[in-house]
């Protein structure tokens, strides 16, 4: 299954735009039938404070993996790590195959196991990781990336990005699942809502203009996607800004639209002038295990200090730390 392949055929594509727009994410690979076992995680602490740093939208983060020390992408897009195959490509290849993505370009992929994974005090031990090509992150970026950190290695825990402060907190939890009072850093959410987590993908509805969808919640994602089956019917509320050209395997094309729209629902929150790309999200969909109408990403999450608590699935939104 691909998800990352596809948003990087986006993002090149896309970037032959007119205007300084840049959609999509990094790109990755799973594989299908593969058992991917809980990672352990350990470490002294109540909650991690993690520096972070954007590039292009992309939340990155230092990291080290084995020997290795560099910076990785925050994704949850990405079920679980994932390693940059420029650097990693002599581990051990437990499977392999041919990741061609939909621009036939994405080479080969394989699974391997690394040692240790370090994310500050936070220390993971014999992990499973996919290794894949994610050139097109660093050259469009001009950034190395030696992988990402996906959604399975903070299963244990809540997250909280300050994207205001460049901040991320890693928060270890009481018996009910919270964050402990005294670590508790904001208060007063102007959103809180639970979330489906299927296939290590966070996902809930929410509205486009009222046209209820379902969204894959995506921070590797630079930018909101609608899919074309569903963007149809929304085609007369949304103001279209430029359109593109793609070109697949075999020579096939379809289209990429950029578009704004100014009511999205999410919970009880409405946020205004929304931009969005509008294009085919049907392999996306076979990667997440089911049909998804879209994907929020920075145009999203970059509008407020955000919370996954991955324990009791819930997603929050906060405007300002309580000092």
């Amino acid at each position: 299954m691909l998800r990352r392949f596809y948003m990087l055929l986006l993002l090149l594509a896309v970037s032959s735009l007119a205007m300084a727009f840049k959609p999509g994410g990094p790109g990755k690979i799973s594989f299908p039938g593969a058992y991917w076992t809980d990672p352990e995680p350990s470490g002294e602490f109540a909650t991690l404070v993690i520096p972070i740093k954007r590039v292009s939208n992309l939340i990155i983060l230092e990291a080290k993996v084995d020997t290795m020390e560099g910076n990785f992408v925050l994704d949850t897009g990405a079920p679980y790590l994932v390693l940059n195959q420029t650097y990693f490509r002599n581990y051990p290849h437990y499977n392999e195959q041919d990741a061609g993505g939909i621009n036939g370009d994405a080479g080969v992929a394989f699974r391997t196991s690394v040692r240790n994974l370090d994310i500050a005090e936070l220390h993971y031990d014999r992990l499973l990781a996919d290794v894949t090509n994610l050139s097109a992150i660093e050259n469009s970026r001009n950034i190395k990336v030696l992988g990402l950190l996906g959604t399975k290695l903070f299963s244990k825990f809540v997250i909280t990005v300050d994207l205001f402060q460049n901040q991320l907190y890693i928060h270890k939890l009481n018996k009910d699942g919270e964050i402990p009072a005294a670590e508790q850093l904001y208060h007063d959410p102007i959103l809180k809502m639970p979330f489906y987590y299927a296939n290590n993908a966070i996902l809930f509805k929410a509205s486009v203009n009222d046209n209820q969808l379902w969204f894959a919640f995506d921070t590797g994602a630079e930018t909101n996607l609608i899919d074309y089956r569903q963007a149809k019917k929304l085609l007369p509320t949304l103001q279209v800004i430029n359109r593109s050209k793609l070109t697949g395997i075999g020579g096939s094309t379809f289209e990429v639209i950029y578009a704004k729209f100014e009511k999205l629902s999410v919970g009880e929150r409405v946020f205004t002038n929304n931009k969005v790309i509008i294009t085919s999200l049907e392999q996306m969909g076979k990667a997440y295990g089911r049909d998804i109408d879209g994907m929020l990403g920075s145009d999203f999450f970059g509008r407020a200090v955000f919370t996954i608590n991955f324990v009791k699935k819930e997603f929050i939104m906060y405007t300002n730390k309580n000092e």
